[in-house]
């Protein structure tokens, strides 16, 4: 299931609804960013990360959906409303190509969350935003990420050695991507 409704500005799945991050969830994204899970596979944010981080990062998202840079999801359970994790899509200056990011609460990983997001996000890219292609990538040493990635449709282009400076150590990056389907 796949409902997106432009007036709300939401993205609703079969257990999820995706939704724009409002000032009362600064707290919920301050725990799970403060998660030493969340921070190894993670690469800018601050640790640790504050209350005022989060602030500081929600206050800045309406302008760049605006200025369609990044459209960011919180991903809440849509009995609930609890925030499970973060889903983005940041556009490339070009216009026709946005990254896939994300993090889910360690508590809910191995759920199905991460990919029911994505799979919903992909298609909210390529069918509303008219993306010609997604790419995301992944630490080498968090495969998980990787088998997201598979399980959405996107396919590995390869590996960037020792590409990103991460706790004063090189680390190796994994290239996905997927083509909107609708241009094949």
């Amino acid at each position: 299931m796949f409902i997106f409704n432009d007036k709300e500005n939401t993205i609703e799945t079969d257990r999820l609804l995706l939704r724009r991050f409002t000032l009362d969830d600064s707290q919920a994204v301050a725990h799970i960013c403060n998660s030493a899970a969340i921070q190894k596979n993670t690469l800018t944010l601050p640790d640790p990360y504050t209350e005022e981080s989060a602030i500081e990062w929600i206050s800045n998202q309406e302008q760049n959906n605006k200025q369609d840079k990044c459209y960011d999801y919180a991903i809440t359970d849509k009995v609930t409303d609890r925030i499970l994790g973060c889903i983005s899509l940041a556009v490339f200056k070009n216009g026709y190509i946005a990254e896939l990011g994300y993090w889910i609460s360690p508590d809910v990983w191995n759920k199905g969350i991460a990919t029911e997001a994505a799979r919903a996000l992909i298609k909210y890219g390529f069918e509303i935003k008219e993306f010609h292609k997604i790419v995301a990538k992944h630490f080498k040493y968090n495969g998980a990420s990787g088998r997201v990635m598979e399980k959405t449709g996107m396919k590995k282009e390869g590996t960037q050695e020792k590409h990103v400076l991460k706790n004063d150590l090189y680390e190796d990056i994994v290239l996905y991507s997927i083509i909107n389907p609708q241009e094949s």
